[in-house]
């Protein structure tokens, strides 16, 4: 284990959700709890799994209210976002301004590498998933992606990741 490697886990900026169903979730935590969300999205995401390409589409959205946001997400059988599998509470996200770095410290402390976005020549970009050996999920999230996120709050849209 890497005694050197250090993230503060006490921090996410969200709090992932897998449902069955996006917008009934919405609803029913609103109904609750007088959450708001922003516009729900359909994403195609390109994944390296396992040094292999995904692809796939995600449905999600986030919570406006926060500090710590809720997430919102449905995906395809057989994938990540698979309700049937992963259903409910599923990952913290946290920022980072170095992805590539944080990754291979969390690899250093023995959690797996789950996916990441896929860069150029099939490099890991934008976001990657790692568990811990008990189960523990840490969603990484490239700082460069805020623009993107901060365009989705003030427009509704989220840009395309290119």
């Amino acid at each position: 284990m890497n005694s050197e490697f250090t993230f503060d886990l006490t921090s996410p900026f969200h709090m992932g959700y897998i449902v069955d169903d996006v917008e009934n979730e919405m609803a029913q935590i609103s109904s609750a709890g007088g959450i708001t969300w922003h516009p729900p999205q359909e994403m195609a995401l390109e994944l390296l799994v396992e040094g292999e390409l995904v692809e796939l589409e995600v449905f999600f959205t986030y919570s406006k209210e926060g500090p710590v946001q809720i997430e919102l997400a449905q995906g395809p059988k057989g994938t990540f976002w698979d309700y049937s599998e992963y259903g409910g509470p599923h990952h913290n996200g946290y920022w980072t301004s170095d992805l590539l770095g944080d990754i291979k410290g969390f690899q250093a402390c023995g959690f797996e590498l789950l996916y990441t976005g896929m860069g150029e020549e099939s490099s890991p970009e934008g976001f990657a998933m790692l568990r811990g050996s008990s189960g523990i999920r840490v969603e990484l999230i490239d700082e460069i992606m805020l623009p993107m996120f901060e365009t989705w709050y003030a427009t509704g849209s989220f840009p395309e990741i290119v």
